[in-house]
């Protein structure tokens, strides 16, 4: 068993992925890291797979034929490794470490008996270390205040690329694909909710103690304008749903072998 498995999307990261940081991680903790590269044509996959010879029994490598888009990817990544059972709490987090590694324990120490899901946000307060650049910042608050008045409960910051579960709720949450790209965390707010359980209780919004902004975000002009769209699409699929009821389903059945290469 694992303290803790986490999951992290790729696509294109050989510029960005941080194999130092991910390697000395592994070598001072008894945690597990699932891979997903998400159809890359640059040498991700070779990178990856150089990180899984060397720590064959903490990094599995997912490898995905064509590119799904981050959603699908983490869905597909958290499926695999809530089924394995090998964790209690399993999460994902963003290929460019954004969020740093040395944060996981951060959000394991917050799992109580009545916490399921831990969600990171960026809050930037004495002896933190928060770093974004202003427009995004701007943007950002823009968007989480409107999903918070969409979600109706006071979550700070909803977009924030991590985020933990229980093993158990990881399954609820992820069985179905998304039908956004790029909001696929509202969605994880809905479903929760769709769940039968209440947010306020059952969810910890944690301040992170540090968040660094690394390059460019993989979020384009074209695809910014996509959101409200995107919104849109989000509040149509969930409008008048019922609660969801889960029953034991093969992993086989729920992600297509066909999409994963080996």
């Amino acid at each position: 068993m694992y303290t803790v498995a986490v999951v992290i999307p790729c696509y294109n990261e050989e510029k960005r992925l941080c194999c130092g940081e991910i390697s000395d991680f592994l070598l001072s903790t008894n945690a597990h890291l699932t891979f997903v590269n998400d159809g890359s044509t640059d040498n991700t996959l070779l990178m990856l797979q150089q990180l899984k010879q060397r720590f064959p029994l903490q990094v599995q490598v997912i490898n995905l034929k064509r590119n799904l888009g981050k959603a699908e990817a983490v869905r597909i990544g958290m499926l695999t490794t809530a089924y394995q059972g090998n964790a209690s709490i399993v999460g994902f987090m963003d290929a460019d470490l954004s969020t740093p590694l040395s944060e996981v324990e951060h959000f394991l120490e917050n799992f109580k008996a009545d916490i399921e899901f831990v969600f990171g946000s960026r809050i930037a307060k004495i002896r933190s270390v928060i770093k974004r650049a202003v427009y995004r910042h701007i943007i950002g608050r823009v968007i989480a205040t409107f999903i918070s008045m969409y979600l109706k409960i006071p979550v700070y910051d909803s977009q924030c690329g991590a985020k933990f579960f229980n093993n158990d709720l990881a399954i609820e949450i992820f069985r179905e694909p998304f039908v956004s790209r790029w909001l696929f965390d509202v969605e994880i707010f809905k479903r929760i909710k769709l769940a039968g359980k209440e947010i306020e209780e059952c969810s910890l919004e944690l301040p992170l103690n540090v968040w660094l902004e690394k390059g460019k975000s993989k979020l384009n002009l074209y695809e910014i304008i996509k959101l409200p769209f995107e919104a849109w699409r989000i509040a149509r699929q969930y409008k008048g749903s019922k609660i969801i009821t889960i029953s034991p389903t093969p992993i086989s059945e729920i992600v297509p072998q066909t999409l994963i290469e080996e």
